[in-house]
């Protein structure tokens, strides 16, 4: 171990501080017994010894600051008082009213008119019915008939041959000849006549109606009355004395 190692000079100092102070007393002492000392096994501390390092060039890189944009600096503007501008107020317009537009609103359509239905025909009551006809010729001052201008017809018009009327005289039947051309009639096609009726004018009312040229029975007919007069019996006066008596067979 080397002389100068931290232990071998801790030991020489303890030596020559032993000594020194036997030299101080005056008598000689006898030198003490030495007390075996157990010495720490010293601890070895490492020392670190600074070594001059040269200072290296530094290779930093400049790095250029990033740009920043500018700040838009808010510059406080002084406020501006208020101008105050005289403006004029406008008169009122004297607008002339508009008079309301009537508006035309049509009113609900007319109801239509819905076609009344056909009526249904009434079935007719007899087979034979007449109608009683007053013309000019009717004015006679000799006597009362039913005269051959009378006809008896179907529905059609087509005259109707063979068929007789009757007419009640108080209670007493006058019976005509058949309608038609055969004897001893001679008329024309559905012509019949009743004459005289009464042999002079006289104001009366008579039933007529188609008869059963044998007995002189009614047949399914109409009882047609006939009122004869007396008065204006001369040609043009308008008188009834001389009656058209026209019948209608329906089936």
């Amino acid at each position: 171990m080397s002389p100068s190692s931290a232990p071998t000079r801790l030991a020489l100092l303890l030596s020559g501080a032993a000594i020194l102070a036997s030299c101080s007393v005056g008598t000689a002492a006898p030198p003490p017994t030495p007390t075996p000392t157990k010495t720490p096994k010293p601890t070895y501390t490492a020392t670190t010894t600074a070594t001059a390092t040269p200072a290296q060039p530094s290779t930093a890189t400049a790095t250029p600051a990033p740009e920043v944009p500018p700040t838009d600096t808010v510059t406080a503007t002084p406020a501006v008082p208020p101008t105050e501008t005289d403006t004029p107020t406008p008169e009122p317009t004297d607008t002339p009213s508009v008079p309301p537009t009537a508006t035309f609103t049509p009113g609900p359509p007319p109801p239509t008119n819905t076609p009344a239905p056909p009526p249904t025909p009434t079935p007719m009551p007899f087979q034979y019915t007449g109608q009683v006809i007053w013309d000019e010729g009717s004015a006679n001052c000799a006597f009362l008939e039913i005269r051959s201008a009378s006809v008896i017809t179907d529905t059609a018009g087509n005259p109707v041959n063979d068929v007789c009327v009757c007419v009640n005289l108080f209670d007493n039947i006058l019976k005509s000849w058949p309608s038609g051309p055969a004897a001893p009639n001679y008329k024309d096609p559905g012509h019949y006549d009743i004459s005289p009726v009464l042999p002079y004018p006289d104001n009366i009312s008579v039933n007529a109606y188609v008869c059963d040229c044998s007995s002189g029975a009614p047949a399914n007919s109409q009882q047609v009355q006939i009122q004869f007069e007396s008065q204006n019996c001369s040609p043009g006066q308008g008188g009834h004395q001389s009656a058209i008596v026209n019948w209608t067979k329906h089936w």
